[in-house]
């Protein structure tokens, strides 16, 4: 039997569980993962080969959360009644910031994106920013 390379005590035991991931707020479950689990320190590794399957299923979720993201800022820009030049003039760094993020060409910051959520909430706030 293995000894768990954290704590160095703990003999390891293989265990099935669900493991939860979040990406950008949002959060996921991944169910029947292949483990080594500490009983004493409570460390999991993956067992051999796992790492590769949890990781595909792992980008999956991220290319979902972002393309979410795609409409979600698209959405509240327009919601907001501006053109993508105005946006950038606004509340990019620089012209060709929302085209990027829309494209998904770039990741917008969680600034921006916390602030278009409070200006749709508020949109008499927008003449503050201008």
């Amino acid at each position: 039997m293995l000894t768990c390379p954290n704590c160095g005590v703990s003999p390891l035991t293989h265990a099935i569980r669900e493991m939860h991931y979040s990406y950008k707020g949002q959060s996921t479950t991944i169910p029947d993962v292949s483990v080594e689990h500490c009983a004493g320190c409570k460390e999991v590794m993956f067992a051999r080969g796992e790492d590769e399957h949890y990781g595909e299923l792992i980008k999956a979720f991220r290319k979902q959360v972002d393309a979410e993201e795609l409409k979600t800022i698209r959405a509240m820009r327009k919601g907001l009644g501006l053109t993508r030049q105005k946006a950038d003039e606004l509340l990019g760094d620089e012209a060709g910031d929302f085209a990027r993020y829309e494209a998904g060409e770039a990741h917008a910051p969680a600034a921006l994106v916390k602030l278009l959520r409070l200006l749709g909430k508020h949109p008499e706030l927008l003449d503050a920013v201008r």
